[in-house]
């Protein structure tokens, strides 16, 4: 048989969703060539599953509903892309919500949506392994998420050490800052907060030096879209860029002098992170100060990539 008469292999579609605090993500990818993984089509929606979460420790009703509404567009999203086969997993709310099963029932039985929830520790696998795709060297990568941040240390693709820390933007905002703009004692609250877990955590992770910081998750291509001034987020201008600790100490001053009404106003800053984002990036600038970093580069690979290889690649040859 001819080179000419085989016959092409079919494109096939797959999906992973990622339920997170405050946003649902969806990435539909298929295997190129090269058995690669090549990008069809990645969407944020921001859900705020972590609503009270922390306070209450249930979700919130109004949350569900959110939540539900981004999986009943997902799926006919993906349903447009003939998706073939779908994982959908939740994070750190549905990890500390009582109530996690209200949801996880009500996507099976009005959607037909099996929804997993995965340990920090497997979060931050997804999250190694969507990064070390690209880079070869040691890396301490982190993913500030809504309810979490993982701290993840591996050199090409062996995974060597990884924590998930109960700090993150959403749920630090609600402990620690109530005004608007946020006065300087919150400010302080929530930098010594954030001080303290890391302190305690990175401590950990110095037998591991010299490591390239890689920052993945909202918090950090955020900062980079501020700092690009991105009016529309593009991947190409955001992977791969590096953020200083001078440009991010800018951008902290900036950020907590305005009110969350001028915040949404801020190019490259999506308005529904507006009222999160100087959590993040106060946890951002101590990981930079705990670690004694001047830089970190932001990698627009993370956890749905991570969760792609992990679930759809790992056993295929």
């Amino acid at each position: 048989m001819s080179e000419s008469s085989v016959p092409k292999q079919p494109k096939i579609n797959r999906a992973v969703i990622d339920i997170g605090t405050n946003s649902t993500r969806m990435l539909i990818f298929r295997k190129d060539k090269k058995g690669q993984l090549f990008r069809v089509n990645k969407s944020v929606r921001y859900t705020r599953m972590g609503q009270g979460v922390n306070k209450t420790k249930r979700l919130h009703p109004d949350a569900i509903k959110r939540n539900i509404e981004a999986l009943e567009e997902y799926k006919s999203i993906a349903e447009d892309y003939e998706v073939k086969e779908m994982f959908i997993f939740g994070t750190s709310a549905l990890r500390d919500a009582e109530n996690s099963s209200e949801f996880i029932d009500m996507a099976l039985q009005k959607l037909g949506m099996k929804v997993e929830i995965i340990s920090g520790e497997k979060e931050a696998e997804y999250g190694f392994m969507g990064v070390s795709q690209c880079f070869d060297e040691g890396l301490l990568i982190f993913d500030i998420g809504g309810g979490s941040t993982e701290l993840i240390y591996g050199k090409g693709r062996d995974l060597m050490k990884m924590k998930s820390l109960n700090i993150g933007s959403v749920r630090s905002t609600e402990a620690f800052i109530e005004n608007d703009p946020p006065e300087a004692e919150e400010l302080n609250q929530l930098n010594q907060n954030a001080a303290e877990a890391l302190e305690k955590a990175l401590a950990d992770y110095e037998g591991y030096k010299p490591y390239k910081l890689i920052g993945i998750g909202g918090t950090a291509t955020t900062v980079s879209t501020i700092k690009q001034k991105l009016k529309i987020y593009d991947s190409e201008q955001v992977h791969q860029s590096i953020v200083t600790k001078a440009e991010l100490e800018t951008i902290i001053q900036n950020l907590s002098s305005k009110t969350i009404d001028e915040r949404r106003q801020i190019v490259g800053l999506e308005a529904k992170r507006a009222d999160i984002i100087i959590a993040g990036t106060s946890i951002l600038d101590n990981i930079l100060t705990v670690t004694g970093k001047d830089s970190f580069v932001v990698c627009d690979y993370d956890n749905l990539e991570g969760a792609a290889y992990s679930r759809f690649f790992a056993n295929e040859k």
